[in-house]
């Protein structure tokens, strides 16, 4: 999945950032782990995939954060399925 980076205009805590409405999506929520740099901040933001393929940026941001996404590869955790919501018959 591609993660764009973005500009904050308001703060707020965990959000749902990214909504995904088309491709696979994960059976059980996953933690991405750090997925982004907030910029000219010393800190790195962790995000989670939701079931509904959505992703969440844990712990939040602030008004006028830039969040620069950086690419990571994860391995698929045990017990989760990735599933295509979309049947063609």
């Amino acid at each position: 999945m591609d993660l764009s980076s973005f500009r904050s205009t308001v703060k707020v805590g965990d959000y749902t950032v990214w909504l995904f409405k088309a491709g696979v999506k994960p059976s059980r929520t996953v933690g991405l782990g750090c997925v982004a740099n907030v910029n000219g901040v010393a800190y790195g933001k962790q995000a989670r995939w939701n079931t509904d393929g959505s992703v969440t940026i844990i712990g939040g941001v602030g008004s006028s954060d830039i969040v620069q996404c950086f690419q990571r590869i994860i391995p698929v955790p045990d017990g989760v399925e990735f599933r295509n919501p979309l049947r063609i018959d």
